[in-house]
C-alpha cells in the first residue's frame, strides 16, 4: 500500500489546479500518508501549501530537461522513498519522469491532465507516466481518439470540492468595493467566476449583455477573475456603454459569497474538460447556465439540474438568460436537483477515495 506521496507542481500560479492538488495533499494527510511538496522557490501554491502546514521542497523547474532539477528531484525521492509521485503541471512531469528511473526501486508515476495543450503524443501517455489522471469522461474520450494511446493508461478522476468550507465561505460578507458597487444598483446578478482568458467566453457575454440590458435595464453583471483579457475586456465594457451594468471585479478571496448572492451563475466557455465553477454553484442551490461542450454536461444535466447554452452563440445564450430570469421558480428547483448531484458526484470523500485506488492499483 502507498503510504509515502509526493506531488510535484512547476506553475507559479494558484488556480483551481493548484487548489484541488492542496486538497489532495490535506485529505490524504487526514488519511494517515505522508505528503510533500515539489514547487518553484517563491511559487503561491508552495506559499499556501506551507501556509496550511503542508511540506514543501524548492526545485527549480525551469524547463523539462533541467539537470539542476532533476537532481533535485532524485535527492528527495533517494531520501522519502516514495511510493509514488503525482505531477501536474509539463516541466514538471517531464523532470519526475526522468529522475525516477535514476534511483532504484521508483515510485508509481502518476500524471494529472485537466486540460489538451494541444495533439497527444502516445509516448507520453503511454511510457512517460504509469497513470494520466483526467477530470472527466470527455477528456478521456478526446484522448483516446488517438489510436496509439493505451486505455489502460488513461483514467478519470473527477475533482473534489470542499463543500463545507464553501458554504461557510458563502455565509461571508462581500469585499467592500463589489459590495459598494452592488448596493448602488439593484437588480438580477449574474456572476461568471473565470480566469479571464479567451475561451472562458466573457467578451460574449458582454455582447448578450448590450442585448439584454434593453429589456432588462436593471440587469447586473459580475465577473469574478483576472489574467490577460482584462484590458481588453474593461475597454469593451466602456465603448458599449456597460459601465453601470458590469463589474469586473477581479480576483476576489472566495467567489462563494459572491455566487450565494446570484441570481444566476454563468460559465460560457467554448471548452472546458469539466469546470467547477457551475458544481461550485449548485451546492449552493444556485440556478446555472452553462455551456454545451466538453466535460460540462458531466456536471450539469439540460433542463433538470440547470440550462445548457450552444457554446459562443449570442443568440441562443440572449434567449436562455431572458426565459431563465423570467422563470426563477424552475431554476431553483433545478438548482435544488443539481446539489443533490455534484454533491454525490464531486465530494473530497470521493475524491480521495478515487486517488487512493489509483495509488494502489
Amino acid at each position: 500500500m502507498a503510504k509515502r506521496i509526493l506531488f510535484s507542481e512547476s506553475s507559479d500560479n494558484l488556480g483551481g489546479q493548484e487548489l484541488q492538488l492542496l486538497q489532495q495533499m490535506r485529505g490524504l494527510e487526514q488519511r494517515g500518508l505522508s505528503v510533500l511538496l515539489l514547487c518553484r522557490e517563491g511559487s503561491r501554491v508552495g506559499a499556501v501549501a506551507r501556509g496550511q502546514g503542508l511540506e514543501t521542497v524548492a526545485v527549480p523547474f525551469r524547463n523539462s530537461l533541467h539537470p539542476a532539477s532533476i537532481v533535485a528531484v532524485v535527492r528527495v525521492l533517494r531520501a522519502r522513498r516514495a511510493d509514488a509521485l503525482i505531477s501536474h503541471s509539463g516541466h514538471d512531469a517531464n523532470v519526475c519522469a526522468i529522475a525516477a528511473r535514476l534511483v532504484a526501486g521508483r515510485p508509481l508515476l502518476i500524471r494529472m491532465r485537466t486540460y489538451l495543450p494541444g495533439p497527444p503524443h502516445a509516448w507520453t501517455y503511454n511510457t512517460l507516466a504509469d497513470l494520466t489522471l483526467v477530470p472527466s469522461a470527455e477528456m478521456r474520450r478526446s484522448l483516446l481518439a488517438h489510436p496509439g494511446i493505451d486505455p489502460s493508461r488513461i483514467r478519470v478522476l473527477y475533482p473534489g470540492l470542499d463543500f463545507e468550507r464553501i458554504g461557510r465561505e458563502a455565509e461571508a460578507g462581500l469585499p467592500a468595493r463589489i459590495a459598494a458597487w452592488l448596493a448602488c444598483r439593484p437588480g438580477p446578478l449574474l456572476v461568471h467566476a473565470a480566469m479571464l482568458r479567451p475561451e472562458k467566453g466573457h467578451a460574449m457575454m458582454l455582447t448578450v449583455m448590450a442585448q439584454l440590458v434593453r429589456t432588462h435595464p436593471t440587469l447586473r453583471y459580475v465577473i469574478a477573475g483576472e489574467g490577460e483579457l482584462h484590458g481588453k475586456l474593461a475597454e469593451s465594457v466602456a465603448a458599449m456603454g456597460l459601465s453601470e451594468h458590469v463589474l469586473i471585479a477581479g480576483l476576489v478571496p472566495s467567489v462563494a459569497p459572491l455566487y450565494r448572492r446570484a441570481d444566476l451563475v454563468l460559465m460560457p466557455s467554448t471548452y472546458e474538460p469539466l469546470g467547477m465553477s457551475q458544481s461550485e454553484a449548485l451546492s449552493l442551490g444556485v440556478p446555472v447556465l452553462a455551456s454545451r461542450t466538453g466535460g460540462i454536461p458531466e456536471t450539469v444535466e439540460d433542463h433538470r439540474t440547470g440550462l445548457l447554452v450552444a457554446p459562443g452563440d449570442v443568440s441562443e445564450w440572449s434567449r436562455a438568460l431572458a426565459w431563465a430570469l423570467g422563470h426563477p421558480a424552475e431554476m431553483r428547483a433545478m438548482a435544488r436537483a443539481g446539489c443533490d448531484f455534484v454533491k454525490a458526484r464531486f465530494s473530497m470523500s470521493a475524491n480521495i477515495d478515487g486517488l487512493l485506488a489509483n495509488l494502489n492499483r
